[in-house]
Formats: C-alpha cells, structure tokens, sequence
C-alpha cells in the first residue's frame, strides 16, 4: 500500500488514531477528487451518500434561499470532513459545498464506511467528537446572531480565522491565507456585503487589520479579541 496515502489519512481528523492495519483496511474505500476554486462539490438535493475529508485547500458550506441569498455555514480546511449526515439521514444534502480554492479532497462510500464502523470504536468515537465541535460551533454562531453586533461579530470570525488557519510571525502578526471574498465574510456573520466592507475598512483604519492580495493580516489580535467579547467599541 502507498506510504503516502497512508499518512495523508493520519492527517484526518477521524481517522488519525486507527491503527496501521485499520488503515491500510480502509484504504481501498476511498476516492480521490481534486477540485478547483468555485468548484461545487455537491448541491442541495443532491443525495447524501459520501462523507468528504480535506486534504488540502479549504471549503465552504453554504445554505442558499429561494432569492438566491447565501447563508455561510462554515468554512473548512486540512483535516475536517463534512458530509458526515449521510451515515445517520439518507435524505438529500441540504447545503451547498464548494471550494473556495483549489482543493484535494477524499472521499467514502457512507455505506462502506458504516459498516466499517461498526468494527471499530475508534471512528465511531471521532465522529461523534467532532459532531459535537460541530454542533457547538453552529450553537455559538446562533448566540453570535442574536447577541452581538456586525462589528462584534466580523472581529470574532477574523479572530477565529486566525487562531484555525493563520500563522502568527515573529511581529505577533497572524497572517490569514485564504482566498475569501467580502461576501463569503458577510454571509459568515449573516450581513450585507456592503455592511462587512464597510467594517473591515474602520478596522483597517483602527490599525487592527491590513490586507493584501489573497490575505488578512491580523496586526492586533488582542484589541479584536477584545471587540469581539464587547469590552471595547472600535467602530463609530
């Protein structure tokens, strides 16, 4: 079997503490897909019959309206899954999932991997830890809703971006890679488009962001905490 499968699979989430021969056992469930940026992945309606891993790039899910108007779940990246509701509803996809940048992804039959599963605790372990993360994570983002503020909000989702996917420099400095549009960010914090720009600039103007082609450069991670907890009012 290929070494290198073997470890890509250990960067899984679910599936970092099987042992070698779980490993290698699953190993032939799996398809590899690679997808370009704004490429869907899967469509609602479309039925539910794979659980998605990232190997690398990150991935959006995304809850359209009837008008078209888009709710951002999520944005996910190396080592999550999504797709995981096939092994527990077999009706169809509710989200949409599309690739916010290039992306390799994974994935397994929901059928094959049930019913490997079912021979090992392990998985089963996992997956309901990370239903869990997901679940308090859709939790959180309710209590963001009703709770804080536009400003509040666009700084707790940077903050999150930053401590999930940035690199903190030797400056202190968190550089957040992403190719994310004002939009995705909007629909991240359930506002408008012109609303975030708006509010990204007062933060770039207050010294706590800057951006450049492709990042979010967090220069004051603290003072957003901060705003992001409501103890400070940056914007006016």
């Amino acid at each position: 079997m290929d070494p290198k499968k073997i470890d890509l699979l250990r960067k899984i989430d679910v599936f970092g503490e099987l042992t070698d021969r779980r490993l290698h056992q699953i190993l032939p469930l799996i398809s590899y897909h690679r997808f370009s940026e704004k490429q869907v992945i899967y469509m609602p309606s479309d039925p539910r019959a794979r659980l998605y891993a990232i190997l690398s790039g990150r991935v959006k899910l995304t809850q359209v309206s009837p008008e078209g108007k888009e709710l951002v779940l999520c944005v996910l990246g190396k080592g999550d899954v999504f797709g995981e509701l096939c092994l527990f509803d077999k009706g169809p996809h509710s989200t949409l999932a599309t690739a916010l940048e290039d992306a390799e992804i994974f994935s397994v039959k929901c059928s094959d991997l049930a019913k490997f599963m079912a021979e090992d605790a392990a998985v089963v372990t996992a997956l309901g830890k990370h239903v869990g993360e997901r679940l308090r994570t859709l939790e959180q983002k309710l209590s963001d809703f009703a709770f804080k503020d536009v400003a509040q909000r666009l700084a707790s989702l940077i903050v999150d971006l930053a401590h999930d996917y940035g690199e903190k420099k030797t400056s202190g400095e968190h550089v957040i890679e992403m190719k994310i549009t004002h939009q995705d960010l909007a629909g991240l914090i359930g506002s408008t488009r012109e609303t975030t720009t708006t509010t990204l600039n007062q933060f770039r103007e207050k010294g706590l962001i800057e951006f450049k082609r492709g990042s979010i450069i967090v220069k004051d991670i603290q003072r957003l905490e901060s705003l992001a907890n409501g103890h400070v009012k940056e914007t006016t």
